[in-house]
């Protein structure tokens, strides 16, 4: 048959297209133009390879994290003196580290972000320090007077980014201060409310226990050091002779007892951060687990699979049945980094167990980072509420962790209280809204990752007792080769939504009445399950296959029985002339199925190095026939039972059509025998299920009297309102959600990357199905479209920005 050449202009259909979305887009000429501009400004691949050189040598250099220096814990360092008995510290060139890095102000602390809390008490430690060997008089007087200026300030300051343990380490630094007869505001009326909120929190944990059982408090020990009992905290210390990785903690044993441990402790930072110290060390399992995090919801991970998976070995090495710290050796697990672990473990295939979050649970199903804490994180918050997303069947404990940290989360939203005790971040208050809105059943990875680029913070400052950069976690190179490659992949969706348009005009399917045209959506959900490059073949198969899905679910609408039952019988026998006799609009739908999984036959052979043929037909006859069956009911009047209309529906809803057709392009070898496998055929069972139970909710009001799931249900169920069997039908897809969780990210010999093209055709569903149904009435979905398709990020090129200046560690 020979189909004639269509009346179609790729510039009206996608400018048509785009204007029954609601937002406002160019013709697709200026578009084209538009995008060729942007592609002339990004940075050429020369400059791509750079960025990923950069950030692998960041990789080659991780030991026990890369942090900017402490003011705070250096002074307290300082302030130990000589084991000799001398008259002068055990650490001078550490006192004059802190004369040499007084602010223009007189004040100590993060020279590019003021803080009232990190100034004062950095200038607190560091006058005391100073004033304690009698040095720098003068660096002592402006440091005085910076105080006697900004104390009272202090009542101004967000109480969320208050300092880590302010409120037990200051009144102890002013205890010291006025011993030394420095001229400070000592009764000034924040003292006292800072005083108050000290005794609140001691009162929650008592001196008995602060001896026995480690706490949160050891961080914070040198706030206590005069009224603890060193002899029995030693026992406290981690391995390497800190208590709790705090350097001023540390510090402050040493001034009471002489540890030795201790001073190996310190002596091997000072010589790391040439004679000053970070507020706490080491941060190993921290950095590399927001690394790999940052990495991923950038996009570009798959530049650095190697460097991830050292990285998740390390973690997992330390991962114990309690959690996790920051650092490996720490006495003291805490939430937010066990929820960070748990999750980027678990979606990397590790074996953890819920478990891990119980000694997080408060007795009314709260969830809280130490033991004793007064207040929650956002943040921490943030992190359960991520992890407890990919819970597994049975898993009460994080079922619990989520609804908590949501409800959490959204109070938090609601009051614009989007404030975090661990970092001050740029995009906290958008992550937290975006991350509410779209659940990670209901989003991609892809489309995560447009979001993020608003939200990503390069020079995002975190709070410990003073503030705190960790640069291998931050920077300007990370987001320059993430914008990069997001612009790179979108010029290629581009291309292919050009080249799905010409392949539709060349089969003839634009003459068809009854078809609709959704290339652009198809070529989202492509880009959404293939992001990668690399993945262009996929892309190309996935989106042919979804237009011919579509097209078949239209041409069983349309046409006669009679036609449709030839049709049928010519694709069982592969022969286009057992089509003879039907209609031209039939012909025309046949010979695109004939012809598009011909070509993807050739295709497929030769990337598998194997004939694929029979298989693609086999996959194909057995989706026409499901809709021949569910045709045949309907001009019958016939009613199936639930569970016979699943057996049938489940294929005719298309997802099996076009995902197993797409495996063979998925760049590594596929058997026949995979597509036999029982896991397999689990995973996809469940892909199925999901996706014709959604599509059964969300377009039973279009199909109204039309065999269904919902209808289905209300006609064996009388008693039963319609929300009644929609929301049965929500708890079995929720049901499969977590079955195929468990499936896709526990270790299985089904290959990693085609359980994960399962999950994200599952999620593409449930983003298109969120709210309404996206794929018909698109409304909805115009933003994530417009910002995968058509909408370049600004590169770091374009903004002038030096890729190294945040880079730079002063050690």
């Amino acid at each position: 048959m020979v189909v004639e050449r269509a009346n179609f202009s790729l510039t009206s259909y996608c400018t048509k297209r785009m204007d029954s979305l609601p937002f406002p887009i160019e013709s697709r000429m200026e578009q084209r133009q538009g995008a060729l501009r942007m592609y002339k400004e990004q940075p050429k691949e020369t400059e791509m390879k750079k960025w990923i050189d950069e950030i692998r040598a960041m990789f080659e250099s991780m030991t026990d994290g890369a942090i900017t220096k402490s003011p705070y814990d250096t002074a307290w360092v300082a302030m130990v003196p000589a084991f000799d008995d001398s008259d002068r510290p055990q650490f001078p060139k550490s006192l004059q580290w802190i004369l040499d890095n007084q602010l223009p102000d007189g004040s100590w602390g993060d020279s590019d972000y003021f803080s009232y809390c990190d100034r004062v008490c950095n200038t607190v430690a560091c006058i005391v320090s100073l004033k304690t060997w009698k040095a720098g008089s003068g660096a002592v007087k402006r440091g005085v007077e910076f105080i006697q200026r900004n104390l009272q300030a202090l009542e101004t300051e967000e109480q969320a980014h208050m300092t880590i343990g302010f409120e037990i380490v200051f009144p102890a630094l002013m205890c010291f201060a006025q011993k030394l007869e420095l001229d400070l505001p000592y009764d000034a009326t924040v003292m006292l409310n800072i005083c108050t909120e000290r005794q609140k929190k001691l009162e929650n944990i008592p001196m008995d226990i602060l001896h026995e059982v480690p706490t949160a408090l050891l961080y914070s020990l040198e706030g206590l050091h005069q009224e603890v009992d060193w002899g029995k905290l030693l026992k406290m210390q981690n391995e390497d002779g800190s208590f709790l990785s705090s350097p001023a903690a540390t510090a402050a044993c040493l001034l009471h007892t002489r540890d030795e441990k201790a001073l190996r402790y310190l002596n091997r930072l000072l010589g790391r951060f040439n004679n000053a110290v970070p507020n706490v060390y080491p941060v190993d399992l921290f950095e590399r687990i927001w690394i790999v995090d940052r990495l991923e919801r950038l996009g570009i991970a798959r530049y650095f699979e190697k460097e991830i998976k050292d990285c998740l070995q390390y973690v997992y090495k330390y991962f114990t049945s309690t959690g996790i710290a920051w650092a490996r050796q720490s006495r003291v697990h805490d939430l937010d980094d066990t929820s960070m672990g748990f999750r980027v473990l678990r979606q990397h295939g590790y074996d953890v167990n819920e478990n891990v979050f119980a000694p997080f649970r408060g007795k009314d199903d709260d969830f809280f980072s130490f033991v004793g804490q007064n207040c929650e994180s956002v943040t921490t918050m943030f992190n359960l509420y991520r992890a407890a997303q990919t819970r597994f069947p049975g898993e009460t404990l994080l079922e619990a962790g989520e609804k908590f940290s949501r409800a959490f989360l959204a109070d938090k939203l609601e009051k614009n209280e989007c404030f975090d005790k661990w970092i001050i971040s740029k995009g906290l208050a958008g992550e937290v809204e975006y991350a509410l809105e779209t659940p990670w059943y209901c989003s991609v990875p892809l489309v995560d990752t447009a979001a993020y680029l608003d939200h990503y913070g390069p020079d995002d400052i975190w709070i410990g007792k003073s503030l705190y950069r960790l640069p291998l976690v931050h920077n300007m190179t990370f987001l320059a080769l993430a914008k990069a490659n997001f612009n790179l992949c979108q010029a290629m969706y581009q291309l292919d939504l050009e080249k799905i348009t010409r392949w539709t005009q060349d089969s003839g399917l634009v003459n068809l009445s009854f078809a609709r045209q959704r290339y652009i959506e198809v070529v989202f959900s492509a880009a959404c399950a293939f992001p990668a490059p690399e993945l262009a073949p996929a892309r190309w198969a996935w989106a042919r296959m979804c237009v011919m899905t579509t097209l078949i679910d239209d041409y069983f609408e349309a046409a006669t029985l009679t036609d449709q039952r030839k049709f049928v019988a010519a694709a069982r026998e592969w022969d286009p002339s057992l089509m003879d006799g039907t209609t031209e609009e039939s012909k025309i739908v046949f010979y695109a199925c004939f012809n598009t999984i011909n070509a993807m036959t050739e295709e497929g052979t030769f990337e598998q190095g194997h004939n694929i043929g029979q298989r693609l037909q086999k996959i194909w006859y057995r989706y026409l026939e499901s809709h021949l069956r569910e045709a045949e009911w309907t001009a019958s009047g016939y009613w199936p039972s639930f569970d016979e209309y699943l057996k049938i529906a489940l294929i005719s809803a298309g997802l099996e059509a076009t995902m197993l057709s797409s495996l063979y392009f998925l760049r590594e070898p596929i058997s026949d025998e995979l597509f036999e496998d029982l896991k397999q055929l689990q995973l996809m069972g469940l892909v199925n299920r999901v996706g014709r139970l959604m599509n059964d909710i969300h377009g039973g009001e279009r199909e109204k009297g039309k065999v269904n799931a919902v209808s289905i249900l209300l006609l064996e169920n009388m008693d039963w309102t319609e929300e009644e069997a929609i929301s049965h039908i929500r708890a079995m897809v929720e049901s499969s959600m977590l079955e195929l969780v468990r499936e896709v990210y526990q270790q299985s010999h089904i290959p990693e990357s085609v359980r994960h093209v399962h999950f994200n055709a599952v999620r593409i569903l449930r983003l298109f199905y969120q709210i309404a149904d996206g794929y018909t009435n698109p409304s909805f979905m115009a933003k994530k479209v417009k910002s995968i398709l058509f909408q370049p990020v600004l590169s770091e090129v374009s903004e002038g920005r030096s890729m190294q200046q945040s880079l730079v560690v002063t050690l």
